[in-house]
């Protein structure tokens, strides 16, 4: 069988935190993005969303076999609805694990003076001179909003 991506669900107090399997991403390392939900029958539903590192070295627990030599993150989400997770419910999580970065295009090609590229077959406007690019990075703190 398998090992799932989320690993475990654990309610403490007014959170519920999942442990996610990253091993997969382990070679690329830094910061990935974590989205997704965790809902029962019963109605109860959480929102998932986080930026995090993946460990620098495997974290999971070397006594389960499950976890030995894996990339475990945990990641906190807080229930949004009012009905609440019951202990004798299955949880459903579905989440989304990825590397995110960012590329700012301009107007017009890289090619230069010969001529444009082969690849562009389009008599439409093209957008190939590439201005930058960025990754994202976990926040140094956690960020608080004020309503």
């Amino acid at each position: 069988m398998p090992h799932p991506w989320v690993y475990s669900a654990k309610i403490t107090g007014d959170k519920i935190t999942f442990s996610v399997e990253v091993t997969d991403l382990q070679a690329t390392k830094g910061a990935i993005e974590i989205t997704g939900q965790a809902m029962q029958v019963s109605g109860a539903f959480a929102p998932i969303y986080a930026i995090t590192d993946v460990p620098d070295a495997p974290n999971g627990d070397p006594r389960d076999q499950n976890e030995v030599g894996r990339y475990f993150v945990d990641v906190e989400a807080k229930p949004t609805s009012d009905n609440s997770f019951k202990e004798d419910q299955d949880v459903t999580v579905f989440v989304r694990v990825s590397k995110v970065w960012v590329t700012v295009l301009g107007p017009g090609t890289d090619d230069g003076p010969v001529g444009p590229s082969p690849k562009v077959t389009s008599a439409g406007p093209i957008w190939g001179i590439h201005k930058g690019d960025a990754g994202i990075s976990k926040p140094s703190k956690p960020s608080t909003s004020s309503n």
